[in-house]
């Protein structure tokens, strides 16, 4: 289990959440019925994006 800490820029709280796998800079994470781009990541701290819908996604 990986344990995150993350904030929106603008924001003063901080989002804390644990996930399965590891998660890398330009990932989207899905918060409850949010959706969050990882524009960063330092030790561990993400910086986060707000997003609005998810068209496609291709890999």
């Amino acid at each position: 289990m990986y344990y995150y800490k993350g904030a929106v820029p603008g924001v003063d709280n901080f989002i804390y959440f644990k996930s399965d796998v590891i998660i890398k800079q330009n990932d989207v994470v899905v918060l409850d019925d949010k959706k969050y781009f990882i524009e960063s990541i330092e030790d561990g701290f993400l910086l986060l994006q707000r997003v609005g819908d998810i068209i496609s996604v291709g890999v």
